[in-house]
Parts: structure tokens; C-alpha cells; sequence
């Protein structure tokens, strides 16, 4: 049954490519002919494989595979002729790599589309991605390393009728997995460029706009009377001169009970400011927001990563340091109020603290609290808009200095402090463990010996501690040391080696080796990698978007090219 199902999928997804195609030979022949048309088109596109085996090892808990290889990989297609441009995407999951979705286990073709883009109207027909302003309210996007794609099918419209304005009205369906989401999604969103409109002379540049999503789902529930149709908009303004920039994004959804917020008929609220002022050798970001009830889907019974409408970044550093996101953090679109400062300081060359090539200072503060609430039933609760609630969620404080200490050698030296909500963060409120407060430092360098051959090297310490007599009896608790190598042959070799050590975690009679070892070769567009070792237990996060990542032993291959 399920074989016949997919392959109905891949049938119906294929008839629709062709009609496509034949859209594309009509446009094309009604302007210039097809003989033309397919000489003068660009087909271009993209390939990638990723496959990994299995190996159980019980020391890190990493399971044994019924299969010995998995693997995910896709093919992008597309072709381009002047205003038209038509494409697919064919996926295939034999079967997804774990940590991803099972459902997505399967091949076909998950992603067609056509579309003309004139001087004033673009129509597109199929899949498609778009975002709405900061995302707050609708953001259709794909991560593949999250296994994330929430794409719309069905129809979008854009409208120029001047420079300075644009319309946007669209009306689909959310992918979900190899089918679509229940919810019907209607939206419209409008960018106005004030100067331009108005023909204003200003030292800065004003830019407004607005968006409105409204999402049908048939109410089923036996108990509950569930909205139908869930209304939301935002608003939001930017201003923009040489040396600053600042943005405001205020959205709110009404009674949107669901699967995420426990069946809350309150309404939802966000409020997102930013600004940042800059020059030369130095800047200065603050952004801050506070969220209640803004996880927003397309139905209402999706949990996880699933038929995500909303999109709101984390107000935390995003490190590239892989011991720190051992505690990542993503955004709690249900209820927080953050705050984040990023400074950057350059001491120029020859100055007192720049010294021959100069000194380059980051140092980011970010907080993150709970909202205040008070329940007034199980379905409604209390919450003032300018309250800040008692728990601290997260919490990091860092500091870096980069330098160049050598016509060949550069380095930099990080240290961070982390608070870490573990009962929130890990566990959802089920248990009582208190916070983890991790301390790290962390040391790199790159060494070039001439212009192909180089050296990097990172070390990195993790000192991490419960502040509770409770613990958690796992293969990531206690204190984490790494170090890393990695050579390059400009531009076509990279062999990097890796070890993390789980050296201080008391639940361990055995302390823990990560072992990694890579070989990667590039060759103009293609990238092409083998992996051999462990990988811990953890989360992998991207863009404040998180999954979860299960512990692994074994080979890892990754092939990919454009063209």
C-alpha cells in the first residue's frame, strides 16, 4: 500500500512537470519559437548525497541500524528563459540518516514549479519559498541539514507598480514530508520605499510595511470549539543612513488553540526591535524582543519542526565553536522576553594595543527570561505586555581577541560564560535539574607556510556544572575538552582530525574519546567528503532552529556540485 501510494505521488508530481514543460514551449514559441527558446534558455542546477554507516557502540550509546547504510540526496533542476523559468527538485531518503524525520523515508519528486517574472507582475505556480518581513508571522523556507522544508504549493503573485512598492499575495499549502499540511494558507505582505514614494531628500532612508496570514483548518475536536480560521498581521518600520540602522516588527495572532501552546485561546503578541550603529573600527548591535504565544502553524496539531508559519531568530550569539553548542538555544516562541548586545573594537596597526597589523575585540551579552503569567483557567492566562518573568531561560557572556601575530600567523583567543535552563532547554518543564553554568575557552590558529599550504588548530576547554543536587545521567554531562587540526592544499585539499574528550563527567567510569577524522576535496563547484569516527549524542542547530542528533559510529560521505 505504500509503495503504490508513493509511486502515485511520483506520478502526479511528474504529470505536473510536464505540463510545465509545456507551458514553457508555448510561452517561448509564442515570443520567439521554440528552436530559439532552446537555444537561448540555461538549464543549471545542483546535486547532493549524503550517506552514512552504522556501527553500534555502546560506550557512547549509539545504536545499531537495521541498515548498515543510510543515505538523503537530492537533484535541482532549472531552467531559465528570459521572464519565464520553470524547475524540480527529486528526492530521495533510502532511508533518511538518523536523526531525521523517518517519514521522509522515500524518493520522488518534492519540489516543481513555474514562473514568470515581468517588469511589474511575477506569478508563480507549484512550490515555492517566501518571507514575510523578519518571518515573525510566515516564513516558507527550506534547511536541509534540519531535514526542515515547509514550502508552499499553490499560487504567488508579486506586484511593482512603481520602484518603491511591492505587493505580494499568495495562497497554498505546507509541505509535509512527501504530503501536504491540512491547513489552508492565505497571506499578503506590502514593502513601501517612503523616499522613493514620496520623493523625500533625507540624510537616511525610511522603509515600511506590512503583512497579514490567515490559515483555514477544519475544527474536528469532539470537546473543544477550535477557530477555523486563525488571523494574524504584523507591521514594521526601517530607518537606514550611513553610519546606524534601526528596525521595529510588532505582530499578533488571535485565539489560536494548538498542540504547542496546550490548547491556549489567547491572543499571540511579538515585539522586535534592533539598531546598530558602526563606523570605521567599530560597531555596536542591540537588538531585544519579547514573544507570548507566537508559535504559529499551519495545523494545529503539528508539534516539532513541523508546518512552522512563524520564523523568529534567537537573540543569542551563534557560535561556530562546536563545544559551546553543546548548549544551543532556540527561540521559545510560546513566552520570552531577550535582550543582546554585540560589540566589535579594532585597535589600528601600529597603535598602542594594534601593534604591527592591528587587534580585533567582540565582546556579546545575551538574556533571555520567561514571561510573567497568571492562569486564569486552563485555557486562558494573564500576561502585561511590559512584565518580565523571575526565570532565567539563558544566559552567555563572551569575550574574543583575534589577532595577527605574523606575516604568516594568526590567532584568537575566545572566553564565554553559559547559563543554561536545563529543565526548560532539554526537558520541557518535566524535571528538576536546575541550571548548567559551563565556562570555555578557546584558543585557534592558522599557520600558512606559502600561498597553498596551511595549518589550523583549535583548542577548546568546557568547565560545566549543575547548580542542583539533581542530575542527568548522560554522555554529555561534566567537562569537555577539544582539540583539532586541519591542513589544507589551497584550493583542493582539507585533512582535519579531531578529538572530543568527555574527561569529566561522573557518571562515566570510562572517559569518553570522539575520534574524527575528515578528507575533503574541492574542485571548482563540486565538494566531496569522507568522514570516519564518532559523533556525540546532541543537537544540531541552525539559525535557532534545532534537531536532535543521535550518537553515531562509523563512515560519513558527502558529495555535492552545482552548475
Amino acid at each position: 500500500m505504500n509503495i503504490l501510494k508513493i509511486n502515485i505521488t511520483v506520478m502526479k508530481k511528474t504529470h505536473y512537470f510536464v505540463l510545465f514543460l509545456l507551458a514553457l514551449s508555448c510561452q517561448n514559441l509564442h515570443s520567439q519559437g521554440l528552436e530559439s527558446a532552446l537555444t537561448q534558455g540555461r538549464i543549471s542546477g545542483n546535486f547532493q548525497l549524503e550517506a552514512q554507516t552504522y556501527t553500534q557502540d555502546s560506550l557512547i550509546n549509539a545504536p545499531e541500524a537495521k541498515e548498515r547504510v543510510l543515505s538523503n540526496g537530492f537533484f535541482n533542476l532549472n531552467y531559465n528563459a528570459g521572464t519565464f523559468s520553470a524547475g524540480l527538485r527529486y528526492e530521495a531518503y533510502q532511508n533518511p540518516i538518523l536523526g531525521l524525520d523517518p517519514q521522509y523515508k522515500g524518493s520522488g519528486i518534492a519540489y516543481r514549479f513555474a514562473d514568470y517574472n515581468g517588469e511589474f507582475i511575477q506569478v508563480t505556480a507549484g512550490d515555492f519559498y517566501e518571507q514575510f518581513g523578519s518571518g515573525m508571522i510566515f516564513r516558507a523556507y527550506e534547511e536541509r541539514a534540519l531535514g526542515l522544508d515547509n514550502a508552499m504549493d499553490g499560487f504567488r503573485i508579486k506586484l511593482r507598480p512603481t520602484n518603491s512598492i511591492e505587493l505580494t499575495a499568495l495562497i497554498g499549502k505546507q509541505r509535509f514530508f512527501w504530503g501536504k499540511g491540512d491547513g489552508l494558507v492565505r497571506g499578503g505582505d506590502m514593502n513601501i520605499e517612503l523616499n522613493q514614494a514620496l520623493s523625500l531628500e533625507l540624510p537616511f532612508n525610511i522603509k515600511i510595511g506590512g503583512s497579514v496570514i490567515s490559515k483555514y483548518q477544519y475544527d474536528s475536536d469532539p470537546f473543544l470549539r477550535l477557530p477555523q480560521n486563525v488571523f494574524a498581521y504584523s507591521t514594521r518600520a526601517s530607518l537606514s543612513g550611513t553610519s546606524f540602522l534601526f528596525d521595529v516588527e510588532y505582530g499578533q495572532k488571535y485565539n489560536d488553540p494548538n498542540a504547542s501552546n496546550l490548547n491556549s485561546y489567547n491572543k499571540g503578541y511579538g515585539l522586535m526591535l534592533s539598531g546598530s550603529y558602526f563606523e570605521r573600527g567599530f560597531s555596536v548591535a542591540v537588538a531585544a524582543h519579547k514573544l507570548d504565544n507566537m508559535d504559529f502553524r499551519s495545523d494545529r496539531t503539528a508539534t516539532g519542526n513541523n508546518l512552522m508559519l512563524s520564523y523568529i531568530p534567537p537573540i543569542n550569539k551563534q557560535n561556530t565553536y562546536k563545544l559551546p553548542n553543546i548548549y544551543p538555544y532556540s527561540t521559545k516562541l510560546n513566552g520570552e522576553v531577550g535582550l543582546q548586545t554585540d560589540v566589535n573594537y579594532v585597535f589600528q596597526p601600529k597603535s598602542l594595543f594594534g601593534g604591527k597589523y592591528g587587534t580585533s575585540l567582540n565582546f556579546n551579552y545575551s538574556r533571555i527570561h520567561s514571561i510573567d503569567t497568571l492562569h486564569l483557567n486552563e485555557y486562558k492566562y494573564k500576561s502585561d505586555f511590559l512584565s518580565v518573568g523571575d526565570r532565567l531561560y539563558y544566559e552567555d557572556l563572551s569575550l574574543s581577541v583575534s589577532k595577527k601575530l605574523h606575516s604568516n600567523f594568526k590567532g584568537a583567543l575566545t572566553f564565554m560564560h553559559i547559563t543554561y535552563d536545563t529543565d526548560i532547554l532539554d526537558n520541557e518543564g518535566a524535571a528538576k535539574f536546575g541550571n548548567t553554568n559551563g565556562n570555555i575557552i578557546i584558543l585557534e590558529g592558522t599557520y600558512k607556510f606559502n600561498a597553498k599550504n596551511a595549518l589550523r588548530m583549535e583548542l577548546q576547554n568546557l568547565w560545566a556544572k549543575q547548580d542542583s543536587s539533581y542530575f542527568i545521567k548522560d554522555k554529555q554531562n561534566g567537562d569537555w575538552a577539544l582539540a583539532l587540526l586541519e591542513y589544507s592544499y589551497s584550493p583542493h585539499w582539507f585533512v582535519t582530525i579531531s578529538d572530543d574528550y568527555n574527561y569529566g563527567n561522573e557518571f562515566e567510569a570510562k572517559r569518553l574519546h570522539y575520534y574524527n577524522l575528515s578528507l575533503t576535496y574541492i574542485e571548482s563547484a563540486s565538494r566531496i567528503q569522507l568522514s570516519w569516527g564518532r559523533q556525540k549524542q546532541g543537537v544540531i542547530c541552525v539559525g535557532g532552529v534545532c534537531r536532535q542528533v543521535p550518537a553515531s559510529n562509523g563512515l560519513y560521505l558527502s558529495v555535492s556540485t552545482s552548475f
